[in-house]
């Protein structure tokens, strides 16, 4: 079939793939952390492991590169980007504050209950997760984003949630490697309830608190790890 290629899985079956398909799994194994910044990897390499040949694979690096995914240095190779911590505090202080906005409009119009009651199914989707014993950062990752996506959207502001979500380059990858590595499902859980528990009394001194301590957590957490253990995931000045 013309564009499509053949992708043998575990099972040592062919499976059809086509080159859009190829481009999506590597950047989903990018911001998931299955390839790590700083990573180097081969056309030849994914070529062989998709059983294609390298033409979708130059491709799908050329797009990726685009998107600063992975950089292309010539006479080394192809690397996964490193993540930039100066981008990554400026993209949190903006979420921030763009988030306290949104609450604060939310209290002054009025839509202080509507919201509760959808926060409160979400941090139902939120229990029956941790409960379930197969939990992943993906998983969670996902309803964590969708509690805060659900102020926007109060606001009408849904496409400045998308804005910051973009910043997946460094900023998704940060968040993932925060909960990949610490696991910390249920503090994230608790932070999320001292969120909802201060706009339900309506206190936006609670909510400012609530929102910095959440938004920033993962920053304090991994503080020692980004000059340590993970100090060859981030760009060095």
């Amino acid at each position: 079939m013309e564009g499509r290629f053949l992708l043998v899985d575990n099972y040592s079956n062919y499976a059809s793939i086509n080159g859009e398909e190829i481009y999506n799994r590597l950047k989903e194994d990018i911001l998931t952390l299955k390839l790590k910044p700083g990573q180097r990897i081969s056309e030849n390499a994914i070529a062989g492991e998709y059983n294609v040949s390298r033409t979708p694979i130059k491709t799908a690096f050329l797009r990726l590169k685009g998107e600063k995914y992975i950089e292309i240095i010539p006479q080394k190779g192809s690397f996964i980007t490193l993540l930039d911590i100066r981008y990554i505090k400026d993209v949190i202080y903006m979420r921030a504050a763009l988030e306290m906005d949104m609450l604060s409009g939310i209290i002054d119009n009025g839509y202080t209950g509507k919201v509760v009651a959808l926060l409160e199914e979400n941090m139902a989707e939120q229990r029956q997760l941790l409960s379930s014993g197969g939990i992943t950062p993906s998983a969670f990752y996902d309803i964590d984003s969708a509690f805060h996506y659900i102020l926007f959207e109060t606001m009408g502001r849904r496409k400045m949630m998308d804005i910051i979500q973009d910043c997946q380059v460094y900023y998704t990858r940060f968040r993932l490697l925060d909960t990949l590595t610490t696991a910390r499902y249920s503090e994230l859980y608790n932070e999320h309830e001292n969120i909802l528990c201060a706009l339900k009394a309506e206190d936006k001194e609670l909510l400012k608190k609530s929102v910095f301590d959440h938004l920033h957590g993962n920053l304090q957490k991994l503080a020692e790890k980004i000059e340590g253990e993970f100090k060859e995931y981030f760009v060095q000045y």
